[in-house]
């Protein structure tokens, strides 16, 4: 049996369902409209200058002595103060409340059609209705204004059918009309709205956002807190690529939902798709870490992602704020994907820094490393300190990425390594005969070390401080290490080779290629201490832990555990040959005048405990 008509049909239908939907539940985004203020001038002035033309409409001879002219004088009062009071009261323009507002307007417009004496002046009325319409589709939700429009027309056609001087003839002319308004109406708002909005989530786009966050920065009052998130899917377009596109669609739609519930319940929240798979959210009255706390609960059960968060600074413009997050997502996605950054603000700034500098904010504290067989320091890490005079101290998780995003980290790595050369140069700690000198260990960055001339200044810094071969040590992340640059493995050969060893600092939070690696071998590891706080907690006991340490044999490298905070840790570490270690267990970071009596205090009680 022939069913090729019914399956046309059937086409038919679904292409005409596509079609109503389409353009029926086209998602409705706040813009310049939605503004209560911006909403209550233009109402409130529409109809203040509706009431004033009913008044000289009412005024002249022919009018003033017509039989409803009482009646116009009546919705002309009452349509004046509301105006005003509209204006006056601006800021309270709700959607709730332009409902109100545009339904008066709608029914003045219908009682005034009504009322009128002449067909000529029933059909002059009646053009008001455009305008009012007009106003619906810019100040009201798409699936609300066009029920409106719809009624609207059909009251006001009403009026002028019951209009004791209308023929049936002018309505076929104006009905039509009015449908066609109507349509073109609707189709023109839902036009600007299609143009802001991703298709696949119906969420709105770059556009959207950009204009969003424009419109709210301008009218952010002092004081209110607002903070921006821009979330990156990691590996994204090799999900696409293994498996089909429907798939990474459904991921992309599961997503946007879920960033649209970030803000929680009622909190204005503004979720946009700026590009394939990246997302940004605009949270107003939320702080930084509220937001960063929102994101992380949010990590558990999505796809793996980056995010950068950065909050609006007083004075600060809305491409400033888009840059800083921007910035904060690339810092996320440098240090391994998966994490989130913050960008505090533009405190750390090159100039910024350099006065920082020049006012002394910045200090440098010296945490013990402890040789594990005799419980003695060897060495100590330079960490640094910034008190800044408004923020109070920073974390340097939070500034060290700034620095590195506003080009502050060469000036700042200068200002750290002559700090750690010079106090160093100062240490008499005592070691064993025959035992390298005690040194320091300094954080650097691949930035720093990307300046071809950094090894010549830091073994002309060394030089001049008079600082023995093996005093100081070079600590690098993992993600730097194994970065493609050439002048960062020319520095690092050039400082091995001169007596400065490197250490990978944080091994096993990266991600290492083993082949280089092994090409530029790093002289010792830093275990991170994530996989040591694992040692005693069950019964296999940092499996990782025991891979990094057979890696490091392997690659001639000593190891030097981090994050020691008990004996059992201390004591596991020192049985599967891990030679150093690092942690609150010996001690914390402490001033360099402090540091002496810290280790002396070390050597006196290793002596206690392991008497020759």
């Amino acid at each position: 049996m022939d069913d090729s008509g019914g399956n046309r049909t059937h086409r038919w239908r679904e292409s005409l369902g596509r079609f109503f939907r389409a353009e029926l539940m086209v998602t409705f985004h706040p813009g310049m409209f939605d503004n209560p203020k911006v909403a209550g001038l233009l109402l409130g002035s529409l109809t203040t200058f509706a009431s004033l033309v009913l008044f000289v409409y009412v005024g002249t001879p022919e009018e003033s002595l017509a039989p409803h002219a009482g009646l116009f004088v009546l919705i002309a009062c009452v349509s004046l103060p509301v105006g005003l009071l509209s204006i006056l009261f601006r800021r309270f323009f709700t959607r709730a409340v332009r409902m109100i507002v545009l339904t008066f307007l709608l029914l003045d417009t219908a009682v005034s059609v009504y009322l009128t004496d002449t067909t000529s002046s029933a059909l002059a009325m009646s053009t008001w209705i455009l305008v009012i319409l007009a106003l619906s589709y810019m100040f009201l939700p798409i699936l609300q204004s066009l029920p409106f429009a719809v009624a609207g027309t059909v009251l006001v056609t009403t009026a002028l059918f019951v209009h004791p001087g209308m023929r049936g003839i002018d309505l076929l002319l104006i009905i039509p009309a009015a449908i066609i308004a109507n349509f073109g109406l609707h189709w023109l708002v839902t036009s600007a709205l299609k143009s802001e909005t991703d298709d696949l989530t119906r969420l709105g786009n770059r556009i959207y956002f950009k204009r969003i966050l424009n419109d709210h920065v301008r009218s952010a009052a002092p004081g209110d807190v607002t903070t921006v998130v821009l979330v990156d899917l990691d590996h994204f377009t090799l999900t696409n690529e293994v498996r089909q596109r429907s798939y990474g669609d459904t991921i992309l739609i599961d997503f946007a939902a879920r960033c649209t519930r970030l803000g929680g319940p009622d909190s204005g929240a503004v979720v946009a798709r700026t590009a394939g798979d990246e997302f940004a959210i605009l949270l107003p009255g939320m702080t930084t870490w509220q937001a960063e706390a929102a994101v992380e609960a949010m990590r558990a059960d999505v796809h793996v992602f980056s995010a950068g968060i950065a909050g609006h600074e007083p004075g600060e413009s809305a491409s400033g704020l888009r840059t800083r997050v921007t910035e904060a997502l690339s810092s996320a996605k440098r240090a391994g994907r998966g994490t989130t950054r913050v960008h505090g603000g533009h405190y750390a700034t090159a100039t910024a820094v350099g006065q920082a500098i020049a006012n002394g904010e910045f200090s440098l504290v010296f945490q013990p490393i402890v040789d594990l067989r005799t419980r003695r320091a060897v060495g100590a890490e330079a960490l640094l300190r910034w008190t800044h005079p408004t923020r109070g101290a920073i974390s340097p998780a939070e500034f060290i990425p700034l620095c590195e995003a506003s080009g502050a980290m060469p000036r700042l790595g200068d200002w750290i390594v002559h700090t750690a050369v010079t106090t160093a140069s100062s240490w008499t700690m005592p070691v064993e005969p025959g035992a390298p000198p005690f040194y320091v260990s300094v954080n650097a960055s691949g930035i720093e070390l990307g300046d071809p001339h950094y090894a010549d200044r830091l073994l002309a810094l060394c030089a001049a401080a008079a600082l023995p071969a093996g005093a100081l040590k070079i600590e690098l992340t993992e993600s730097d290490y194994v970065v493609e640059y050439g002048a960062v493995h020319a520095n690092m050969a050039q400082l091995q080779t001169s007596g400065i060893p490197i250490m990978i600092d944080d091994f096993g939070t990266g991600s290492s290629n083993l082949e280089r690696l092994s090409e530029v071998r790093a002289n010792v590891l830093k275990i991170d201490r994530r996989f040591i706080s694992a040692i005693g907690c069950a019964a296999d006991d940092a499996p990782l832990v025991q891979s990094i340490l057979g890696l490091a044999r392997g690659l001639g490298s000593s190891v030097i555990a981090e994050g020691v905070e008990t004996d059992v840790q201390a004591d596991w570490l020192e049985e599967n040959a891990c030679r150093f270690a690092q942690g609150y267990l010996f001690s914390g970071p402490v001033a360099s005048a402090d540091l002496a009596a810290v280790c002396a205090g070390l050597s006196a009680r290793s002596a206690a405990l392991r008497p020759e």
